[in-house]
């Protein structure tokens, strides 16, 4: 090592691109919004793309591990990815329910099923997190976690009252730890009010007792107008 190594923590930031994680419930635009994406490719494991009628954005399905694979392949060892600038997946939730099929087939325990399935979407996971010079978007799923309880007099029946918070969903336990913690934008997309637009689909970004949200950038506004472009250059700024 000599002084030349050292370089600003900024530098390194900006060669790894934004990798995020949107999450909300079904009819709420998160695929469309990929359309504002700079130069993307789509990755689908979702059936359908009724919402994507009017765009352009080149897409791969990938409804079988075996397809999984050979686009995780392609995306990292082609040049020809370099012609995309955003990989936007949708979603990562799938992803995981679609490893576990194939895990059950291969493995009887289901302990080792939900082992296996974590080891190979978390690496796929990780290792698009620390691919350089790429903005990442993984499309998932709604979830809830359980947060707490309280025991609450209902006319005078004392009852649990279990308290809930929205999360990203993926199967079992591991990675719904693993992978949100490692990733540094967690949005949720939900109708809200935007001063000047009214009430329409946006980002909460920044979480609160109920849902779970995160901006490690530390540069974007509370609720943000979904549009990848603007949100990517706000964060890489």
């Amino acid at each position: 090592m000599n002084i030349n190594d050292l370089k600003p923590a900024s530098s390194f930031a900006a060669k790894y691109g934004v990798k995020s994680i949107v999450y909300g419930k079904p009819g709420t635009g998160k695929t469309p919004m990929l359309n504002s994406a700079p130069r993307p490719i789509l990755l689908s494991v979702e059936p359908g793309l009724k919402s994507m009628g009017n765009s352009s954005i080149p897409t791969f399905e990938a409804h079988s591990i075996e397809r999984i694979e050979e686009f995780f392949k392609w995306f990292f060892g082609s040049q020809e990815a370099n012609n995309f600038d955003t990989l936007a997946i949708d979603s990562a939730s799938q992803i995981a329910e679609i490893s576990l099929a194939a895990k059950m087939i291969k493995f009887k325990d289901g302990r080792q099923v939900y082992g296996e399935m974590g080891k190979e979407v978390g690496k796929w996971f990780s290792d698009l997190f620390f691919l350089p010079n790429k903005h990442i978007i993984a499309i998932c799923k709604e979830g809830k976690e359980e947060v707490g309880s309280n025991m609450v007099n209902d006319g005078g029946v004392i009852k649990v009252e279990v308290q809930t918070r929205l999360r990203p969903y993926f199967p079992g336990n591991e990675l719904n730890v693993k992978i949100p913690h490692q990733y540094d934008e967690i949005f949720h997309v939900d109708h809200r009010r935007i001063p000047g637009m009214g009430v329409v689909p946006a980002f909460l970004t920044k979480g609160n007792d109920k849902i779970n949200a995160r901006d490690r950038s530390g540069k974007l506004n509370e609720i943000e107008e979904p549009n990848w472009a603007n949100i990517i250059k706000k964060c890489s700024s």
